[in-house]
């Protein structure tokens, strides 16, 4: 694929879900172990409307082109590598959690699922300075490890030989 069909980050622009956005043409089924289609389409409002996650469209041109939803949550520090420079008695880093992110099957390989995840780390970098946020957290599947780990996030050593697998992401 050559890099002209890749979608750029500026190309793309992101919306909070909400009831009048159309989501009947998105389909993100393919190789869809982790339940993202059905969560998008029939669950992604009602975990809105209960604060459990605020999901996001990413949209080009007015196209739907994947999602991402966000959620507050935590780390034990010692399933980490990082360490904080001073002692505490803290056990916990509080985690900014990608619960879901899809890219629709017809945008796969162009950057947008790359795209999505920088946006998220942006997020929790601008969340970091406003609620305190030391990282961003994702559960996965061995299909989509490479993936997250090519974006930068590190396995939690003990979930290495499980099928779902945590990992996590210091905020630059």
């Amino acid at each position: 694929m050559s890099t002209s069909e890749y979608i750029k980050a500026e190309a793309l622009r992101f919306e909070i879900l909400n009831a009048r956005h159309d989501l009947s043409k998105f389909d993100c089924s393919e190789d869809d172990e982790m339940g993202l289609n059905e969560f998008i389409h029939d669950e992604a409002l009602q975990f809105q409307k209960e604060n459990l996650g605020t999901t996001y469209l990413f949209f080009h041109n007015d196209t739907v082109v994947g999602f991402a939803t966000l959620a507050m949550s935590q780390i034990e520090i010692k399933q980490t590598k990082i360490k904080l420079p001073f002692e505490t008695d803290i056990r916990d880093y509080p985690a900014l959690m990608i619960g879901r992110l899809a890219t629709d099957n017809k945008y796969r390989g162009r950057h947008v699922g790359l795209n999505i995840s920088l946006w998220c780390v942006s997020k929790a970098k601008q969340l970091s300075n406003q609620v305190g946020c030391r990282l961003i957290i994702i559960l996965t599947n061995d299909k989509k490890f490479s993936f997250y780990e090519n974006c930068g996030f590190e396995m939690v050593p003990k979930y290495e030989k499980k099928t779902k697998k945590w990992l996590y992401l210091p905020i630059p």
